[in-house]
């Protein structure tokens, strides 16, 4: 994938979204940050850009920052999820669109009525763009530095092709992904990252990830 990505961080204010752009923006990776608050998103850029002067960084509202991507990373809180979606709803064609949310109630993780997050917002979407599930078990402190090691993302989804776009743009920041099936599997990768937070707090520590063995070593 060698021509220039645009990648819109749908919630890019919160902290998986502001990690993510500056892990981004390390390989050349354009990113543009959105928010229900354009100043918002223009105040955290700031931030940003001070921790990594070098890329192509913008902050606009969810619906500007879509406009101009090819990609679109839904990195809300779940409970502003299906109306975030919603209200992109018609203008994602062509898109691909990367749901790293994953349903929480106080740092449990449950199920909810469509099965998973990453099918509510298929279910939203229809045929209008494929929706990949990615990114839900990677720490957000190892994302905010460059050189920090990530653990394995495992990428779930029901259009192959979208699956693969997303698996290499991953391995731009420096992670291994694995096709990890159907968008049927994403409620488990999505429950996985409770199990995460209990792990941290368990350990005291803010690392904990997903490691895959036996496979590709």
């Amino acid at each position: 994938m060698k021509k220039e990505i645009n990648i819109a961080i749908v919630g890019g204010t919160g902290n998986l979204g502001s990690a993510l752009a500056l892990r981004l923006l390390a390989p050349g990776v354009k990113v543009i940050i959105g928010s229900r608050d354009k100043e918002k998103a223009k105040t955290v850029v700031e931030s940003l850009k001070k921790i990594q002067p070098k890329g192509n960084l913008e902050g606009k509202t969810n619906q500007e920052a879509v406009k101009e991507a090819g990609f679109v990373v839904i990195a809300v809180p779940y409970e502003g999820h299906a109306t975030t979606v919603a209200q992109l709803k018609g203008q994602l064609a062509g898109k691909t669109v990367i749901n790293a949310v994953v349903p929480l109630k106080k740092g449990k993780p449950f199920v909810p009525p469509a099965g998973s997050a990453l099918l509510e917002s298929q279910g939203i979407l229809g045929d209008e763009a494929p929706v990949i599930g990615a990114l839900h078990n990677i720490s957000a402190v190892d994302l905010q530095s460059p050189d920090a090691p990530l653990g394995d993302v495992l990428v779930c989804g029901d259009n192959d092709g979208a699956k693969q776009k997303v698996m290499e743009i991953i391995h731009r920041i420096g992670a291994r992904t694995f096709d990890a099936g159907p968008a049927a599997n994403g409620y488990v990768i999505e429950g996985l990252t409770g199990v995460l937070i209990y792990l941290n707090r368990k350990y005291k520590s803010r690392h904990a990830s997903v490691k895959v063995t036996g496979i590709g070593d």
